[in-house]
């Protein structure tokens, strides 16, 4: 997979404080001002494990937001956490679970990821956990990250993503243990999207090969694919990635910093 993880220029400075939304955290903007060992609560996900006081941060499918609470307390009250989510079932029971445990940096919007709700250049960080697979248009919420995210911000993604094409009925059956496996496309398919909106530093810092079990697999493979299918080594089977990318500094102009004009044929 080291192809598809090179799609985007690395550098030392995502690589080394970017290690990913999945299970090692959302990314440190800025070389002077990391958390200490000693600071980490280390109750709280290792995904916000990087992130700095005084943050502002913006989740893409928030659900009931208990990860933006977690990161609500990395934060503090300088910083800012908003969820957004397309659910207003989701939205009133997250507005009722900040509420009741008197949280005052953390706000939920109801609003649709490719269309959110807040000015360009906001945050600091964006993340999503397996909902950017789900979304019809993913360029356009690769691009509503890119708007949403402020220069030298991080957006970190964790999602699914294949090397060589996959039966559709295993798919299927894959998708019911975690639905965004359904939109799982190829990794330099993912990788582009992002490339495409004006990211042009950072790419895939972590790559986990998807277990499933073995009675699911032998109703669509043979023996031999099966053993690949597990093999670490191998392209066959679903992954799970973990992407972080950084907004450079400046804009080039066929950008126009966060691609105002793209969307409106």
């Amino acid at each position: 997979m080291q192809a598809e993880v090179n799609q985007i220029e690395n550098t030392g400075k995502v690589k080394n404080h970017a290690c990913g939304c999945g299970s090692g955290g959302c990314g440190s903007h800025s070389d002077s001002h990391e958390h200490t060992d000693s600071e980490i609560d280390p109750s709280l996900p290792a995904r916000f494990q990087l992130l700095q006081e005084g943050d502002r941060v913006v989740e893409f499918g928030s659900g009931l937001g208990n990860d933006c609470i977690s990161a609500a307390s990395v934060v503090g009250p300088k910083g800012k956490v908003i969820g957004i989510d397309i659910s207003e079932q989701n939205i009133n029971t997250a507005r009722g679970i900040v509420d009741s445990m008197k949280v005052s940096n953390v706000e939920f919007r109801q609003g649709n990821v490719e269309e959110v709700p807040l000015p360009s250049e906001f945050a600091n960080v964006i993340y999503s956990s397996c909902v950017f697979n789900l979304q019809a248009n993913k360029q356009k919420v690769a691009d509503e990250m890119y708007r949403v995210c402020d220069h030298n911000g991080y957006v970190c993604v964790s999602d699914f993503v294949i090397i060589n094409d996959i039966p559709d009925d295993l798919r299927a059956e894959a998708s019911k243990f975690a639905g965004c496996i359904a939109g799982a496309e190829k990794a330099d398919v993912f990788m582009s999207y992002f490339q495409k909106t004006g990211f042009t530093q950072g790419g895939i810092v972590e790559v986990n090969k998807v277990e499933l079990p073995l009675e699911i697999l032998e109703k669509y493979l043979d023996a031999d694919m099966i053993k690949k299918y597990n093999d670490i080594n191998s392209d066959e089977g679903i992954f799970s990635v973990v992407l972080v990318v950084e907004k450079p500094e400046t804009c080039q102009a066929e950008t126009c910093c966060h691609n105002a004009d793209k969307h409106k044929n």
